[in-house]
């Protein structure tokens, strides 16, 4: 019965703790309510129980006293215990484990110092041994958090290109860096940077067109990859879940949009009736236009749920800088009554170093989710190997567990009905990826590079690609304006630098 009644009410304390206050990103430790009642309602319940269990059978009266201190106390070094092997109270293997560990220790304490008997019962020193091991081994498979000899919070470590590589240097810069004609005629390919990151080390780095190290460049869409970690966040600080309509955060101008939820943001999945035009189509219909630079840049969550739904929310896929801003207003109004203004700031930006970064706003205070994040090239690498690392930073994981393997599965809207598709494009949530689809998709989009490459992708050439069977980050900022740069033969040329390097 002691068993029973103590998996309960751990399971119960964790359940109410977790919407009484939002959990920490890497530990049991949470708000300091789900806290107390973690500590306190496992002990009371089980001395409790055992109470009217000792009277019922009529062996006597409990020591109350002594069995509930001893039980308080070995509980908050179960907790520390957790707290110290990184134990997450999000993950399920860990929670199965704490209440097991739980159910042993706490009723032999209580049945030791209650009755006295000392028969066939564990210790509880030897239970509390028992939960640091259990808790240990599954959280490192579980958590699965790279390890890093150094993580370039302040700045990157250095490295070096390996000897011998020349001849694919040149290849590489030939192809990157040499301008056709005059600069001002904006033709062929216009690199402003590189840089490299092979195995956590800065590799290489090269800057054209007047362009600097310390230098912002705007990253255009890879903005939408940002918006898919700032989601992550909120979906691990519990402020929203991915089945939640829109309408539980913001106010649509169009009751329909109700229907579209988180996911479908994510997915490129809405529905809306949306246009994705830019410069060199007409001003009058391109709905990104208006909403970045016309009626919609006041308000652009009204603005985009004044669209029409064109289908229904997740059976259909189109690229869209709607569904990202839109998504981005969805989160913000979950996260900041939570943490307050400059919330991304605290929980992403600070924590990995980007600290160049700079995210345009519209004139409600909306995160610009679709395209207007400023970074240092530096700064964008970090991000590209924040996701290479799992959503992990120096050891502790920020995005939940699953997420980025998630992000890079293909768009689920993608398999079902194509709008303004092009042979290619294909997409996970907010990355662009080198996966084949059977179907519509045979060829990886990018055939000479491994076929695990992500990529945050963005107008006019940006990129962040990510090759995680090779541990590599390959940054380029770019002015590219008359799509003569092709990203599948810049990653050709950029794979043999590094490629066999240790």
């Amino acid at each position: 019965m002691n068993v029973a009644v103590t998996a309960l009410a751990v399971l119960l304390s964790l359940r109410v703790g977790m919407g009484v206050g939002a959990l920490g990103t890497s530990t049991v430790l949470a708000a300091l309510p789900a806290l107390l009642l973690v500590v306190v309602l496992p002990p009371v319940a089980v001395v409790g129980a055992n109470s009217w269990q000792v009277r019922r059978l009529g062996a006597g009266s409990t020591r109350w006293g002594a069995a509930l201190g001893v039980a308080l106390g070995l509980q908050v070094l179960v907790l520390v215990g957790a707290i110290l092997v990184g134990a997450s109270a999000r993950r399920l293997g860990d929670v199965a484990l704490l209440i097991a560990v739980e159910a042993a220790v706490l009723p032999a304490v209580v049945m030791r110092l209650a009755r006295g008997s000392r028969a066939a019962l564990p210790s509880p020193s030897g239970a509390l041994a028992l939960l640091l091991v259990l808790l240990a081994g599954p959280r490192l498979a579980l958590a699965a958090c790279p390890e890093r000899d150094a993580w370039p919070t302040r700045d990157w470590p250095r490295g070096a290109l390996p000897a011998g590589r020349e001849q694919a240097l040149k290849a590489f810069e030939d192809y990157a860096f040499t301008l056709e004609g005059k600069d001002e005629d904006r033709d062929g390919v216009r690199t402003d940077g590189v840089v490299i990151i092979h195995r956590g080390r800065l590799v290489y780095e090269r800057y054209a067109r007047g362009f600097k190290a310390e230098q912002r460049h705007l990253g255009w869409s890879m903005s939408k990859s940002v918006t898919n970690a700032l989601t992550a966040l909120a979906v691990a600080h519990g402020a929203l879940s991915l089945d939640d309509s829109i309408c539980k955060h913001v106010k649509a101008t169009n009751q329909a949009a109700c229907a579209i939820t988180v996911r479908h943001l994510l997915e490129f999945g809405s529905g809306l009736d949306w246009k994705e035009g830019y410069e060199n189509d007409s001003l009058q219909t391109s709905s990104v236009l208006a909403m970045l630079y016309g009626e919609g840049r006041r308000d652009m969550v009204a603005f985009i749920t004044s669209h029409a739904l064109r289908d229904t929310p997740g059976t259909s896929w189109e690229y869209s800088s709607g569904d990202s801003t839109l998504l981005a207003g969805v989160v913000g109004a979950a996260m900041k009554p939570r943490f307050g203004d400059g919330w991304e700031w605290k929980l992403l930006l600070e924590p990995v170093g980007a600290r160049s970064a700079v995210l345009e706003r519209d004139g409600q205070g909306v995160l610009v989710g679709s395209s207007l994040m400023h970074a240092t090239p530096r700064d964008w690498a970090k991000l590209g190997f924040f996701f290479l690392n799992d959503g992990c930073w120096e050891g502790q994981r920020l995005l939940p567990e699953g997420w980025m393997a998630a992000s890079v599965a293909v768009s689920e809207p993608l398999k079902q009905k194509r709008v303004d598709w092009d042979a290619g494009d294909v997409t996970g949530r907010k990355f662009w990826l080198n996966r084949p689809v059977p179907g519509f998709q045979d060829e990886r989009p990018w055939p000479d590079v491994p076929e695990d490459a992500y990529a945050m992708r963005g107008h006019w050439g940006q990129s962040v690609t990510i090759i995680p069977s090779m541990d590599l980050v390959v940054v380029r900022m770019a002015d590219d304006r008359k799509k003569a740069f092709s990203l599948n033969t810049f990653l050709k040329h950029a794979i043999p630098l590094v490629e066999g390097a240790p």
